[in-house]
């Protein structure tokens, strides 16, 4: 999200963005203090920003709870600025509002990488093995990732939208199926 606001946006989006991913991993970061798990690095590429720990010895459940403070702390800093928005009246507030939400509503996708699709793996793996919990993500996640694309089609031809959900989907799918065979 934040390549493609720099690639398709002016720069009071792609600060807000970067912000807002900032702020989303800042969520994460806190959630592992209180789980108390290690961190080890945290990396940037065209999807975002990605947190690596030192072990994986932790439960499923402090999986769970680790995902979704991402999301959560996207969620919580937008509701607090939409007041603040309507006081100001200032667009780069707007875009941070809507940079949040729409990163916290992606990443909760069920879709492999996503905190959505670790969230999703680690619900099946608390009723199915592993192997089989990763078999349904992958599947879910093609879904997912077909209806992406569809939409992006439908947006250029019909609605004559610009290319971000286009080129988002068909990273996507690279990243996931492609890269990892």
């Amino acid at each position: 999200m934040l390549f493609l606001s720099f690639l398709f946006s002016h720069s009071y989006f792609a600060l807000a963005a970067f912000l807002s991913v900032a702020i989303h991993e800042s969520g994460h970061i806190i959630a592992a203090k209180i789980l108390r798990i290690n961190l080890t690095e945290c990396k940037i590429d065209i999807y975002g920003a990605a947190l690596s720990t030192a072990s994986f010895d932790f439960s499923y459940g402090d999986e769970i709870f680790l995902c979704i403070c991402g999301p959560a702390t996207n969620f919580f800093t937008a509701v607090i600025c939409i007041p603040i928005y309507h006081v100001v009246n200032c667009d780069f507030l707007l875009y941070f509002i809507f940079s949040s939400f729409s990163l916290a509503s992606l990443n909760l996708l069920p879709v492999k990488g996503f905190d959505g699709g670790r969230i999703f793996n680690s619900l099946l793996c608390l009723i199915t093995d592993a192997y089989k919990a990763e078999r349904v993500t992958l599947v879910v996640s093609f879904i997912i990732i077909l209806l992406l694309w569809i939409v992006s089609v439908y947006l250029m031809l019909i609605a004559r939208s610009n290319l971000s959900l286009f080129i988002f989907s068909i990273s996507l799918f690279i990243k996931i199926f492609v890269r990892e065979n």
